[in-house]
């Protein structure tokens, strides 16, 4: 669910109580879009219902029509899932690009873990990525980022628990990199991913030191 924020009211307007500055910036909205948004009090939402299968195309196209919408009337966009400030144009919104969907929560990374919010719009389940290496922890993340472009290409036809692999390919499309489809797919990691159902979340660890098996000159 999106909520579109603007300075003036639209045809119609849903009041909701919108996630608080702390909030947001933790989750990883700029200054600049919290300066933005506190100019913009009148909100109109966007939501859409759909089955399991669509769901992805469902998600992609709610957040296309609400970057429209704001792109008409000089508003922000908040995603209510995570809740994050959606800083994009309509026309970057991509399903392949895997960090526009989820953010990462690091309040744990000194424990060698996170994990990700954002997720569960898709029917997944949150990850958990254990045995992370603090020190080096953006590699981790970007593994993560792989992982989860794949998840949302296979989902919901395959099941994600299991034996994986995770190539640089598959990181730099979660990545957003343009030069994505001509990076070397040669280098990879295997993943092992798990079903936590007290925590009903996948817990996924990696089998091997990213910074040898993908990053190593």
């Amino acid at each position: 669910m999106y909520a579109v924020m603007t300075t003036e009211p639209l045809e119609s307007e849903d009041l909701i109580a919108p996630p608080s500055p702390e909030l947001l910036r933790h989750y990883g909205s700029s200054e600049v879009a919290m300066r933005r948004l506190r100019s913009r009090p009148h909100q109109q939402l966007i939501l859409r219902q759909t089955t399991l299968e669509d769901a992805a195309f469902a998600i992609r196209d709610a957040r296309i029509d609400a970057l429209l919408l704001a792109e008409e009337n000089d508003g922000v966009v908040i995603d209510l899932s995570i809740p994050r400030v959606v800083e994009l144009r309509s026309d970057e919104v991509s399903l392949a690009h895997a960090t526009q969907w989820y953010t990462v929560d690091y309040q744990d990374l000194a424990d060698g873990r996170f994990r990700t919010v954002g997720l569960r719009s898709f029917g997944l389940p949150e990850i958990v990525l254990d045995g992370v290496d603090e020190s080096a922890h953006a590699m981790y993340s970007a593994v993560l980022a792989g992982l989860v472009h794949r998840l949302l290409a296979e989902w919901p036809a395959n099941d994600p628990v299991g034996e994986a692999t995770v190539t640089l390919r598959d990181i730099a499309y979660g990545l957003g990199d343009a030069q994505a489809a001509t990076t070397p797919k040669g280098r990879s990691i295997d993943v092992d991913i798990t079903y936590d159902a007290d925590d009903q979340v996948l817990v996924v660890t990696l089998d091997g030191d990213p910074a040898e098996s993908l990053f190593a000159p």
